[in-house]
């Protein structure tokens, strides 16, 4: 799998792999969604289980590496949210299984996924842990809101920052790992928003279709009457989370130069639509208004 080093994260995390004076410290990882924070937990972990490391690189030959490969190993456990929340049943197990030492390697590692869905029972359980915490174990939370985890835990972890991506650093990316042409690469670290998780899901041809069948859409509707965008609108706005995500896509497209040539608006009536969009993103996400009725108004006022 390509991984995409989050500069000065990545770096710094490298400290962690001289095993003669390697630092102590649970970590947080924190920022945007899709800015590599679970990837790099990930891989950081892997490499460091590895017994033949060059810092990143694993060696895919120790038992470390063939354990990790088959899909399991014994020293590293990864907590994910259940039904919306990271619940304390959870956190116990993940308590327990750091109490035992290393199996095969130098360290036992339990990552925590979403970690600001733990509840407030799982944060308090997990905190003496972190309060006690030994040179043979590492947690790392990993979150897109790390405000909301109890100050306790937050000053208890080395906070490392998540930041977007350059336009430059993910084409250069593309070129090395997927030998992309600079057209392709180009149009694809714009449509990303220097969100690393993002490209990633562009180069399945997919989620790519996914995305372009909704651009096309954003040009049909602009050439329909009301009718047929009412029909349409009544299709696309049962499912709150697939609207916004739609409508985010239509705002890049009109954000676009090269993009929104294809759908022949003025700069006025294309400024006014990425206003009424940006507002209709608001309300669909914080109150239970009229979907239906929104989108609506929103192309009735062009």
């Amino acid at each position: 799998m390509a991984f995409f080093k989050n500069d000065g994260v990545t770096t710094f995390l490298e400290k962690f792999f001289d095993t003669d004076q390697r630092l102590v410290q649970n970590l947080l990882f924190w920022g945007e969604e899709s800015t590599g924070k679970m990837t790099t937990a990930r891989v950081f972990s892997e490499a460091l289980l590895c017994s033949h490391n060059k810092k990143w690189e694993r060696c895919n030959e120790c038992s470390s590496c063939k354990m990790i490969n088959q899909g399991y190993h014994p020293d590293l456990m990864i907590i994910e949210p259940e039904k919306n929340s990271v619940k304390i049943e959870q956190i116990k197990k993940g308590l327990e299984f750091l109490i035992y030492h290393p199996q095969i390697s130098s360290l036992r590692i339990l990552i925590i996924d979403k970690a600001d869905k733990m509840t407030e029972d799982s944060q308090n359980a997990l905190l003496k842990t972190l309060e006690e915490s030994r040179d043979n174990i590492l947690i790392i939370l990993v979150t897109d809101a790390h405000k909301k985890l109890l100050s306790t835990i937050r000053s208890r972890l080395l906070s490392l920052r998540f930041i977007r991506a350059t336009d430059k650093k993910i084409i250069d990316f593309l070129h090395k790992e997927y030998s992309l042409p600079q057209e392709e690469a180009s149009l694809i670290a714009e449509r990303a928003e220097g969100k690393i998780g993002k490209v990633i899901r562009l180069m399945d041809p997919d989620y790519k279709k996914v995305l372009d069948k909704k651009r096309e859409y954003l040009i049909k509707i602009l050439n329909q009457d009301f009718s047929k965008q009412s029909l349409y609108f009544k299709e696309i706005t049962e499912d709150k989370k697939e609207l916004s995500s739609t409508l985010e896509e239509w705002l890049r497209m009109l954000k676009s130069n090269k993009e929104s040539s294809r759908l022949n608006l003025s700069l006025d009536k294309r400024t006014k639509l990425i206003s009424s969009l940006l507002k209709a993103i608001y309300l669909i996400i914080d109150t239970n208004i009229n979907r239906q009725l929104l989108m609506e108004n929103v192309f009735l006022q062009l």
